[in-house]
């Protein structure tokens, strides 16, 4: 078996999807790209969003690329009630709808990832079986470099966030597209069995984003280098006997960065594969 892995990239729309998309389909690289809805502008992110920057979406699709829902205005869904969360989610699901029949292409997969890997309870996966509640940070299984909340999430946010993938279920979201992901840590948590978009490899771009240079000095990832060095060193993304989910992102003034990480990646024979 030789090592596979699905690519995924937050945060598109940018002035840079056209080229970004352009190269992968040159390298031959399947991708999702998990959309925001709405342009706005914080210390992170300039981000144009879909309602000002559709074209380039809709050329992903016609290229074959994967649209995926990163909610409406890329706020943290544990600041959020239930209702706005749906809100954010539906805003977005219509512009992403509309842009495949402007297509002509058929939606095949409603993928949902949620910003900051915020689910309703912070950077949280929360399993439940017969002994009752088991709270497990992001942090824990993928090590620093998370943008999460360490709070451990009160019952409420916990029952929000069950309630927002009960919703996801009904809707139609599925990660049952990540085939062959058989990490016991995955298989065995709450990532396989939940309908939005979770990860197993984190290139950690963003640190590199020219935008965070105020606040980078406290980052494990200080250098190009150092990114490259972590995909290296990461004995899951190198695994044979499991599919890996890669995070990246579409950011302004971050194309040559994560193409330079993605390219890295296929050096290091790393396939990526199509969402099936």
């Amino acid at each position: 078996m030789t090592k596979q892995a699905y690519l995924t990239l937050d945060d598109s729309p940018t002035r840079h999807t056209d080229n970004l998309t352009d190269w992968l389909l040159e390298k031959n690289i399947p991708a999702v790209l998990f959309c925001i809805g709405s342009s706005y502008k914080d210390l992170h992110l300039d981000c144009e969003g879909i309602d000002q920057n559709s074209d380039p979406i809709r050329r992903a699709i016609e290229k074959g690329f994967v649209i995926g829902n990163h909610t409406l205005t890329h706020r943290r869904a544990n600041e959020l009630s239930y209702d706005e969360i749906i809100r954010e989610i539906e805003h977005t699901e219509k512009m992403i709808e509309d842009l495949y029949k402007e297509a002509g292409h058929e939606r095949h997969h409603k993928l949902m990832r949620f910003p900051h890997l915020d689910r309703g309870c912070g950077g949280w996966v929360v399993d439940y079986d017969a002994a009752g509640i088991h709270k497990k940070n992001l942090e824990i299984l993928f090590g620093k470099g998370l943008n999460i909340t360490l709070d451990p999430p009160s019952d409420e946010q916990v029952e929000k966030k069950h309630n927002v993938q009960d919703y996801l279920k009904r809707e139609g979201y599925s990660v049952k597209a990540y085939k062959g992901v058989t990490f016991d840590w995955y298989q065995e948590t709450e990532m396989a069995q939940a309908a939005d978009s979770l990860y197993t490899f984190s290139t950690s771009d963003w640190m590199m984003n020219p935008d965070f240079e105020p606040y980078r000095k406290d980052w494990k990832y200080q250098s190009l280098e150092a990114l490259k060095q972590k995909i290296d060193d990461d004995p899951w993304l190198h695994s044979e006997e499991s599919v890996n989910i890669v995070l990246a992102h579409d950011h302004n003034n971050m194309f040559d960065v994560t193409t330079s990480l993605i390219d890295h990646m296929q050096k290091q024979n790393i396939e990526f594969l199509e969402i099936s």
